[in-house]
């Protein structure tokens, strides 16, 4: 499609809403942020919407280019709490040309039956909890679905748990360049230290091993003390706490432990052999929908990383070819890219 020129003297609005952002840390936080600075240099002023999960945080500030507002905590305590909040504040909705939330529409749902006439559309980002979804998720999605005028989902797995029908569907991007082979025996994890991102079993394969890899480990979250108990005493596995430079970490390991879009094309992007586990059936098609897939390895049980992971200390000739697939496929995941698929959802129901 045509596109209009970036240096369009008027400015063109959007709001998007997300529970959380930035500072704080996580995948969504993370599209937003890079999706917002690409839409910048498209001529777009970007407001924010999230929570004020910290009461230190300002209701209001302009960071990297966009403008965030924060719901107060007093507003966050209950549903109706919530809505009398983005009703107050309509204004913010009314002067925008389009609004778009991110797993958050029922934020939305008051303003949506006032505004009737105003461009609203969802991005679907994930999957609540570490196992199938409830029927009131699917029922909360399918009414996002229906009230919105387009949406994106983050993986093709959401049209089978979730009976999706999105507009679009995206795996997310990076920016991360290519960076030289590392040829020593080591492997990074980088993620929240939880059941579903399997750090545990990550451990535990490293621990089989014997000490013929290293791993560092990068994230923090519920099972840090399990984690620490686990690794006490163990000189070739290292806990580094929370890292903002991932991909500096990524440069420095041969091997990348991660189960999630981003961290998995940040991984390919750099030239780093994916290892991605799953614990369940909705992670494992999660993990099976993501095009690149293929050059990577996923397991469930550490045993069958163990098996793969010997094979390659052995011979490196199949993780150089995967390496380098992958490393084709996710150079082209650019976050430019994300954003004409945004544009494009726009234009469609303008």
């Amino acid at each position: 499609m045509t596109r209009e020129p970036y240096n369009n003297l008027t400015k063109r609005k959007v709001v998007f809403l997300s529970r959380l952002y930035s500072p704080h840390i996580g995948g969504v936080e993370h599209h937003i942020r890079q999706l917002s600075r690409e839409l910048h240099k498209r001529n777009y002023d970007v407001t924010v919407v999230t929570e004020q999960y910290d009461g230190t945080l300002p209701l209001y500030e302009k960071l990297d280019h966009l403008h965030v507002v924060r719901i107060h905590q007093n507003s966050l305590h209950s549903k109706i709490g919530t809505w009398i909040w983005m009703l107050l504040h309509i204004k913010i909705f009314l002067h925008t040309e389009r609004v778009h939330t991110h797993d958050v529409f029922w934020w939305y749902i008051p303003v949506r039956f006032v505004l009737f006439w105003k461009p609203v559309y969802t991005t679907f980002h994930g999957y609540e909890g570490v196992g199938p979804p409830s029927l009131k998720a699917v029922r909360s999605r399918k009414v996002s679905e229906f009230l919105s005028w387009g949406s994106i989902c983050v993986g093709n797995w959401m049209r089978m748990w979730y009976y999706a029908k999105p507009t679009f569907v995206v795996y997310g991007a990076a920016d991360a360049q290519p960076q030289k082979p590392v040829e020593s025996q080591t492997a990074v994890f980088i993620g929240r230290l939880s059941d579903d991102t399997g750090v545990l079993e990550y451990v535990r394969v490293v621990l089989a091993l014997e000490g013929q890899i290293t791993l560092t480990i990068y994230g923090e979250g519920e099972l840090l003390s399990p984690l620490q108990d686990m690794i006490r005493g163990v000189s070739y596995i290292t806990y580094k706490g929370v890292t903002r430079e991932p991909l500096k970490a990524l440069a420095r390991a041969r091997f990348a432990f991660v189960s999630r879009y981003l961290g998995i094309i940040e991984a390919m992007q750099t030239g780093r052999y994916v290892c991605a586990h799953w614990n369940n059936e909705i992670k494992k098609d999660y993990l099976m929908s993501f095009p690149a897939i293929r050059y990577a390895c996923t397991f469930s049980q550490p045993s069958q990383l163990v098996e793969v992971m010997r094979e390659l200390l052995r011979n490196s000739t199949r993780e150089n070819q995967d390496v380098h697939d992958a490393q084709i496929w996710a150079l082209n995941q650019r976050w430019n890219a994300v954003a004409d698929t945004y544009e494009d959802l726009w234009s469609r129901y303008q």
